[in-house]
């Protein structure tokens, strides 16, 4: 990203700028389109999600991956899956990530200064302690995978998390080492431009 278009740590809504084609500038048939159309549903005209339809099957099945990560109904609720999201965009530097994520996560909590002081301040700001057990927990699996251990589940277990709501956390920051390095590597956060 060059120094005039340098973005940073936001909750505001954010475009991208793909490095590579869309499908559409790749070049695709009208019976295409409609299978493209199928499996991105909701997500259609996203660039994002449009560059990644260039590889159709691997696109449905991050799809449903990630609808079924972020929108089950039990375990723990959404918001805290959007923290762990947007903890470990934070400490992968996907500023578009972190975004997407903190603001779903101030829409769904009304917590939205809380999140904003961690995007400022990084993962090391202030938190009560059920986000603090989920930002630390989502930062030791983006930062060190391997050294994660069934200890680094106690602060969470104190706050009240069953094993499936555990799991929910520990999904929803893993996914994001794939999801931030996507968009770091194919593409960068650019404003959003006014609607005409």
């Amino acid at each position: 990203m060059s120094a005039e278009t340098h973005i940073t740590w936001t909750q505001e809504f954010l475009d991208w700028s793909p490095w590579i084609e869309t499908v559409d500038e790749a070049g695709v048939a009208p019976e295409q389109r409609e299978r493209i159309d199928a499996v991105l549903g909701k997500r259609t005209g996203a660039t994002y999600y449009e560059v990644l339809a260039n590889d159709l099957e691997s696109v449905r099945t991050r799809t449903v991956l990630f609808s079924d990560i972020f929108e089950g109904k039990e375990g723990t609720p959404r918001a805290d899956r959007e923290l762990a999201a947007t903890a470990a965009s934070r400490v992968n530097g996907c500023v578009y990530c972190a975004s997407v994520h903190s603001r779903v996560y101030s829409n769904l909590s009304k917590k939205r200064d809380l999140m904003q002081g961690l995007l400022d301040d990084g993962v090391t700001a202030p938190l009560a302690d059920r986000e603090r057990a989920v930002v630390e927990l989502s930062v030791r699996l983006t930062r060190d995978p391997e050294a994660v251990t069934g200890q680094d589940f106690l602060a969470l277990r104190e706050e009240g998390f069953d094993d499936l709501a555990i799991l929910d956390v520990v999904q929803s920051a893993a996914i994001f080492g794939n999801a931030n390095r996507l968009m770091l590597s194919l593409g960068e956060p650019a404003r959003r431009q006014p609607q005409k």
